[in-house]
């Protein structure tokens, strides 16, 4: 936590002390990687790790791209299979940090679409448990934000492929708590698409969005 915090500091400085902000991010990893083997403990230290990242706007591209790199690697690794996806999944906001109109924003679309077809792929390895369908709901929410801001790698195919699948899925499931759950979150979510399609400044984006 210092480490972060200090490489939050340093990269809010002045030029000399943004330099320093890699080597704080970078003494953060070494702890991680040396001291962390609680799970729980990685999983926390990652969320500071990419709410840290979101937050330092003045690393050059070729630092920022190997931090975030490494953090969504880490993420890749953690031990239980929904950490993994949701972590991963977290990850991709960090290949779209900052408005359009921010000069120092980073936008990559193309690897932001592969955190998200990593998060199904682990999503659907733990589908041996029917709970984890909630997965594929929580995956479809990113997909939208990132298609609602203009990420050209994320296209309207992608989003009914998953709401085809969720479908799927939702229709074997056991009735109980669960589903209840799982499909309330599910029928907020198809209601937000609806919403877009009826509204004038998403309508022709969504048009190609089945549902």
């Amino acid at each position: 936590k210092l480490f972060l915090h200090s490489a939050v500091a340093a990269d809010h400085g002045d030029a000399e002390a943004v330099g320093l902000a890699y080597d704080f991010m970078t003494q953060a990893f070494i702890l991680y990687e040396d001291e962390m083997a609680d799970s729980k403990a990685q999983l926390r230290a990652l969320n500071l790790m990419v709410g840290t990242l979101m937050e330092c706007r003045n690393f050059d591209e070729t630092n920022y791209d190997t931090l975030i790199t490494k953090t969504t690697k880490y993420a890749a690794k953690l031990l239980k299979k929904p950490d993994q996806c949701r972590m991963v999944s977290a990850c991709s906001h960090l290949f779209w940090a900052g408005l359009e109109d921010d000069p120092k924003h980073y936008h990559d679309g193309r690897r932001v679409l592969e955190c998200l077809q990593r998060s199904l792929k682990i999503a659907d390895v733990c589908m041996t448990s029917s709970a984890h369908v909630q997965l594929f709901v929580e995956i479809l929410n990113q997909y939208l934000y990132y298609f609602e801001r203009g990420n050209e790698s994320i296209t309207p195919n992608y989003i009914s492929g998953l709401v085809a699948l969720i479908n799927d899925h939702i229709d074997n499931m056991e009735e109980g708590d669960q589903r209840t759950e799982v499909e309330t979150f599910y029928q907020n979510t198809l209601k937000h698409i609806t919403g877009r399609k009826a509204q004038e400044q998403f309508a022709e984006k969504f048009a190609e969005v089945a549902i």
